[in-house]
């Protein structure tokens, strides 16, 4: 198999980073790009993910949930049966 280097750029503190994490990994740079490259052709597209990470004003909602359970105020449903009729009663 014929091989050919690649040269890009990328932020000294970033690969510092990775390369730490890929030691970690037991990998080096040279594995980890040829298995995104060969993941890239195989299904030719690219996936960018981020934390789900809730923000200020889902954290409020989720604790204005919490408090209205903890209350009692919140209706609490045993079977989808029983939220399906009343969800249609609205």
């Amino acid at each position: 198999m014929a091989q050919t280097v690649i040269n890009f750029k990328v932020d000294s503190k970033l690969k510092s980073e990775a390369k730490e994490v890929l030691d970690e990994m037991g990998l080096n740079f040279s594995i980890a790009f040829n298995a995104y490259l060969r993941k890239l052709i195989r299904e030719k597209r690219i996936v960018f993910t981020a934390l789900e990470i809730p923000n200020t004003r889902l954290r409020k909602a989720f604790k204005d949930a919490e408090k209205e359970y903890k209350s009692g105020k919140m209706k609490v449903y045993k079977t989808h049966k029983e939220l399906e009729k009343h969800l249609l009663s609205l």
